[in-house]
């Protein structure tokens, strides 16, 4: 009961922006969140007929990976949350595995999901963005509405959430600014959400911005399916102390893109349960951007909207790139930050021993 409170009264002042300073509030001045990537959570109730062809493969997948893996992944992560005191989950897309016949189906699914995840986080707040799977049913890739309502009704009742429409919306922790962007609307929209939340937050700490896209490639197979608008939305980033966070890929990684302009670090955090297996660890394939651009450029084909060879010289004539993955087994991160440093640890079994640790974003005055 003690612990209860004790986190109760660190959560109400974190979650509802109240304006104190961060010097007058410990909690703010250091705290820890948990990061989940592409859980696909699929139910057979939320279908009235299964999916065909390569749809009833993926729908096959998910299920049988929701009969155990996924649920001892996230007991894992619930553990570790409980562990670290974190004060937020955030899912980062393709919560679902979509498919579903009708769009009132979808919006079942996706709310139904979330509850699912959310029983393994008891008195942490869970957040989502928005991903692809999430907004497909069997006759579109596109299908909005349905997520965006359900988002509207998660984001609606966790105080200190701005919403922006679509799946857009921004919070503060102490002094920190979060970001969630809606990689499915237009990249004017996109850069306006940023833009404007950019501007109303000029003194900040640290900036985290959280995408189911990647902004910087991180998939050998399809590198350039990237966050609408991400040239310009890196461009503002880029001037504030700013962490990009996705999933998408599948596979956990992390890269620096360095230009004129500064340094923008990203990782990426996958949780897909199809690769949690504690005793049989899948290592990771690139442990540099050059055998990660060179076997990218090998599956490269001439039109292809995610990797065509034109693609790759306008990229690289904008800046240099660090890469690296971190493990191509399922898992979550957790990241630490504090006014030091943002740090992050990405777990791929419940030992509590994290498979990687990464240093990523430096406080003002450090060293």
């Amino acid at each position: 009961m003690r612990v209860f409170f004790a986190l109760a009264a660190a959560l109400f002042p974190v979650l509802c922006g109240i304006p104190t300073p961060v010097s007058a509030a410990e909690n703010r001045d250091s705290y820890t969140i948990l990061l989940l990537g592409d859980t696909h959570f699929d139910d057979r109730r939320f279908h009235t007929a299964p999916p065909e062809g390569w749809r009833l493969r993926g729908h096959k997948r998910c299920l049988k990976m929701w009969e155990a893996r996924s649920p001892e992944l996230l007991t894992a992560a619930g553990k570790r949350a409980a562990a670290e005191h974190v004060v937020l989950a955030v899912q980062l897309g393709d919560l679902d595995n979509g498919e579903c016949d009708t769009p009132e189906l979808l919006n079942k699914l996706f709310l139904a999901g979330f509850s699912a995840i959310e029983k393994y986080f008891p008195g942490i707040p869970l957040l989502a963005v928005k991903g692809n799977h999430d907004i497909r049913t069997t006759k579109s890739f596109r299908n909005n509405a349905p997520v965006d309502d359900a988002l509207r009704s998660i984001i609606s009742r966790t105080p200190g959430c701005e919403y922006w429409g679509n799946g857009c919306y921004s919070f503060r922790i102490g002094a920190d600014l979060y970001m969630a962007a809606d990689g499915f609307i237009p990249a004017g929209k996109i850069e306006e959400f940023v833009k404007t939340t950019l501007e109303k937050n000029p003194d900040v700490r640290y900036v985290f911005f959280l995408s189911h896209l990647p902004l910087i490639p991180a998939s050998v197979k399809y590198p350039f399916w990237l966050l609408p608008g991400h040239v310009k939305v890196m461009e503002m980033l880029e001037k504030r102390n700013t962490l990009i966070v996705a999933g998408h890929t599948h596979v956990a990684s992390w890269a620096v893109r360095r230009t004129t302009g500064g340094e923008l670090p990203q990782l990426v955090v996958t949780s897909m349960g199809s690769e949690w297996d504690p005793g049989k660890p899948v290592p990771a394939k690139f442990a540099d951007w050059e055998a990660f651009s060179r076997t990218s450029r090998g599956r490269a084909v001439a039109g292809n909207r995610y990797n065509s060879p034109e693609m790759w010289k306008p990229l690289e004539k904008r800046g240099s790139y660090t890469f690296r993955e971190l493990s191509r087994s399922s898992g979550f991160a957790v990241l630490d930050v504090n006014a030091e440093r943002v740090e992050a640890r990405y777990y791929t079994d419940g030992s509590g021993k994290p498979a990687a640790v990464l240093k990523l974003l430096k406080g003002k005055g450090a060293d």
